[in-house]
């Protein structure tokens, strides 16, 4: 009786070991990533680091702009229109590390998202969505560098590119998130940081000369 009270107790113990519920430990990473700084920025297509918006002879428009029908981002398509701009090069828009790059299920297709270092120390982060082909998976990439190409998600929609960028308080950080919301505390307009950064950066190389005797640059 003894022994079967004994076998009873330790059948009791070897299954609260076995049913316990111990929690997981997070994978390391498999580096530790320098910080890169993003000091300059750039559209993500067309042959120039630059585009404008309209139709023009740079060969590419913002279909749908940024909060249009609460589009979170921008959609660029070829001015040629229809599915011509299927396997066109998608260029990082600058310096950064790619914390995601897959198939992100209907609606999305493939994306690939980096996350950008401004020199003050603020991270953003940029995300290209519907793509075709993704080129660059992980790591290190600079700006202008090929992450992918131009796509229909999966054949959803006609070949675009769309472009979303974030700030630190975006609530789908490192995820693809809705696209469209009328919320878009987190999001910004894509061309207007993009533009914004680059006459900084231009300001920095190029400082306006202070008068003699004058401490205050010209406006």
């Amino acid at each position: 009786m003894a022994f079967i009270r004994f076998l009873c107790v330790l059948i009791f113990v070897l299954a609260n070991i076995a049913c316990s519920d111990t929690p997981s430990q997070p994978a390391a990473p498999a580096a530790n990533m320098p910080v890169v700084i993003a000091n300059s920025f750039a559209y993500p297509v067309g042959k120039k680091e630059t585009v404008t918006q309209a139709k023009d002879k740079d060969e590419w428009y913002n279909a749908q702009d940024f909060g249009e029908n609460s589009h979170l981002g921008e959609d660029w398509n070829k001015n040629t229109g229809g599915n011509t701009d299927c396997g066109e090069t998608v260029y990082a828009i600058a310096d950064g590390i790619v914390t995601f790059a897959q198939d992100a299920g209907p609606g999305w297709g493939n994306v690939v998202i980096i996350e950008h270092t401004l020199p003050s120390g603020e991270k953003v982060e940029s995300l290209y969505g519907h793509m075709q082909e993704i080129l660059k998976t992980d790591g290190i990439v600079k700006k202008r560098d090929q992450i992918g190409t131009v796509g229909n998600a999966n054949g959803r929609y006609p070949c675009h590119l769309h472009l979303e960028v974030r700030t630190g308080d975006c609530p789908m950080w490192n995820q693809p998130g809705p696209g469209y919301s009328n919320e878009r505390k987190g999001w910004v307009d894509p061309s207007d940081f993009i533009d914004k950064q680059r006459r900084q950066n231009q300001n920095t190389r190029n400082p306006v000369a202070t008068a003699p005797g004058s401490d205050k640059s010209h406006p």
